[in-house]
């Protein structure tokens, strides 16, 4: 997965400045500018990979494992159901962080990169084959309940 600067920054728990410094000094594993104008950066385990240079203090961006990661899960019993009764009462999306559930609704906008994960031969641990993770904040629209943005903690575990 590939993020930009500004997420990096997220990430690394410093400004996007220094992920600059970092990116123009070449110490960012793997990171690629696009279009001579914005940058990609790969995450290797859910981070930046950051090359250390010989002098100086130690680096002090945050390096711990963040918690987990936002998906996006299609709940099929209520689109059956839905669809048998002729309605749209039910909510047929929600977000979750862990096993938690964060949001429902009928529309979701995500607000940046994310991936559509089909794995019929290892379910997650909802028993979902197909979900979507994501980096990015989410805006989930109920028609009866209205608009909630969730703002991500840019988590990502692999």
């Amino acid at each position: 997965m590939f993020v930009s600067t500004t997420e990096a920054a997220s990430l690394l728990s410093i400004s996007t400045q220094r992920v600059r410094v970092l990116l123009k000094e070449g110490r960012i594993q793997g990171a690629r500018k696009i279009n001579n104008r914005a940058w990609v950066i790969p995450l290797h385990q859910g981070m930046p990979r950051i090359h250390r240079r010989g002098k100086g203090p130690k680096p002090r961006w945050s390096s711990h494992k963040r918690s987990g990661k936002n998906t996006v899960h299609f709940n099929r019993n209520h689109i059956d159901r839905n669809k048998s009764k002729q309605n749209n009462d039910l909510t047929i999306l929600s977000v979750k962080e862990g096993s938690s559930n964060l949001a429902t609704g009928h529309e979701a906008e995500i607000h940046g990169p994310c991936r559509i994960v089909y794995r019929p031969e290892k379910p997650h641990s909802c028993g979902a084959t197909v979900w979507i993770e994501t980096l990015a904040a989410v805006t989930m629209v109920d028609y009866q309940e209205g608009v909630l943005k969730i703002e991500n903690k840019w988590v990502l575990t692999e």
